[in-house]
């Protein structure tokens, strides 16, 4: 994730700054709030959170790439935000007292962490009585996505690279309920929400692929296996293409909770 902060979610549609702002809104946040964003990225979820915070709240950022906060450092700053900051941290041992803050955040991360349960829990640990927490993670809907998934997969077995880095147990969305209820939350409830996202030709939807997580099995790749992978997907593409773009579908979830101990 280092490597890609430059044009991390500013390839095609910014589909993460569409469910920061979401999560945001869904969260039901108020002025004045302190607020932690876990893995912020290019700061998805803190720009919104620090226009809703207002000039009497805080909103910390941490991920563990350097050059996220680097990239996320200088919007800040270029924003003008005196309310706002990033720090280089992981998730799993927050360097925050207990009670620190009134929400925190989570955007397409939760499924990183090598320990989710140490890191539920640390986001317990530093949350206020009542405070809250929200979490975004995406499945693919259409079938050009999902086609996607199952031919980089076939790739992946036949040629034996690694299709992901790292990784933990929070990649099985439909177990974070419980995982969240372990951990002492409560009142968890999942929202969902159809999104549709158009990207302009083949060129960008293939060239946001680099710009996040897929970039990792691609660069597994031997250069002529991702050249013939390439053309295959590109093939694909120009049977998929609407008159407008390439469209991609998602369905967000919103997985809200608080700590329930006002």
């Amino acid at each position: 994730y280092h490597r890609v902060a430059p044009t991390y979610g500013h390839v095609g549609p910014n589909i993460f700054a569409y469910a920061g702002k979401h999560l945001v809104e869904r969260i039901g946040m108020i002025e004045g709030a302190q607020v932690l964003d876990i893995a912020a990225g290019r700061g998805a979820n803190l720009f919104p959170a620090a226009e809703m915070a207002g000039p009497q709240g805080q909103v910390v950022g941490i991920d563990l790439a350097e050059g996220m906060v680097q990239e996320t450092r200088a919007e800040i700053e270029r924003r003008k935000l005196h309310n706002a900051t990033m720090l280089q941290m992981g998730a799993e041992h927050l360097i925050f007292p207990e009670d620190s803050f009134d929400y925190v955040l989570c955007g397409f991360a939760i499924f990183l962490f090598p320990s989710l349960e140490q890191t539920l829990s640390e986001f317990f640990r530093v949350l206020r009585p009542g405070g809250k927490l929200g979490i975004t993670v995406a499945q693919d809907l259409d079938a050009l996505s999902q086609w996607y998934g199952r031919h980089i997969t076939e790739y992946h077995m036949r040629y034996q690279f690694l299709l992901r880095a790292g990784g933990g147990n929070g990649g099985n969305y439909s177990e974070l309920p419980q995982y969240l209820i372990n951990a002492g939350f409560k009142q968890v409830q999942v929202l969902y929400e159809q999104a549709d996202f158009v990207y302009a030709d083949a060129e960008e939807w293939w060239n946001s692929r680099w710009s996040h997580g897929p970039r990792y099995a691609l660069e597994q790749m031997t250069p002529k296996v991702l050249a013939q992978f390439r053309a295959e997907v590109f093939a694909k593409l120009a049977q998929e293409a609407h008159s407008n773009g390439i469209h991609e579908t998602l369905r967000i979830q919103y997985i809200l909770a608080d700590t329930g101990n006002l």
